[in-house]
C-alpha cells in the first residue's frame, strides 16, 4: 500500500526516496546549507531547537524502521548495491567522485537509498508476494 492508502508502485518507493533524502541533506551537506551549519551560526536557538528535535524524530523513524524491516544483511546489500553502482557510474565517466565534496554526497544519497529501502521494504513485498507485514509485540 501506499502512503495515501491506495496500491503501492514505484511512484510510492520515489516520493519515500525524496522524503528520506530530503531529511539525509537537511542534517547535513556539503554545500553548506543545512541544518548543522546552521547550528553553527548565532542566535535563533530556540527555532534551532525545535528544528532539531523535528529532525531527530524523523531520523529515529527512519532508522527504527530500516533496522526492524531489512536488518543488517538488508542495510549491507543495499549498501554494497549502492557502492557498485556508484562504482560503475565513476568508471563510465558518469560521476566524478574525485573531490571530497562529490564522494561525500553520494554518500549521504546512499543513505538516503538505504532509507528509502528500509521505508518501502514493506510495500514492494506486499506487491510481491501478497504477504501484508503487521507488527505484533
Amino acid at each position: 500500500m501506499s502512503m495515501s492508502g491506495g496500491r503501492f508502485d514505484y511512484t510510492s518507493i520515489i516520493i519515500r526516496f525524496l522524503f528520506s533524502l530530503f531529511f539525509v541533506l537537511a542534517a547535513y551537506n556539503p554545500s553548506g546549507v543545512s541544518y548543522f551549519h546552521w547550528m553553527l551560526r548565532a542566535g535563533e536557538l530556540p527555532l534551532k531547537i525545535l528544528v532539531g528535535l523535528v529532525l531527530l524524530g524523523v531520523y529515529a523513524i527512519l532508522v527504527i524502521s530500516t533496522w526492524r524491516l531489512i536488518g543488517l544483511f538488508g542495510i549491507s546489500l543495499v549498501a554494497a548495491a549502492c557502492a557498485s553502482a556508484g562504482w560503475l557510474l565513476w568508471e563510465l565517466g558518469v560521476v566524478d567522485l574525485g573531490s571530497v565534496s562529490a564522494l561525500f554526497t553520494s554518500i549521504l544519497v546512499m543513505i538516503a537509498v538505504v532509507f528509502t529501502a528500509g521505508i518501502s521494504y514493506s510495500g514492494v513485498h506486499t506487491r510481491l508476494t501478497g504477504i501484508h507485514h503487521i507488527e505484533s509485540k
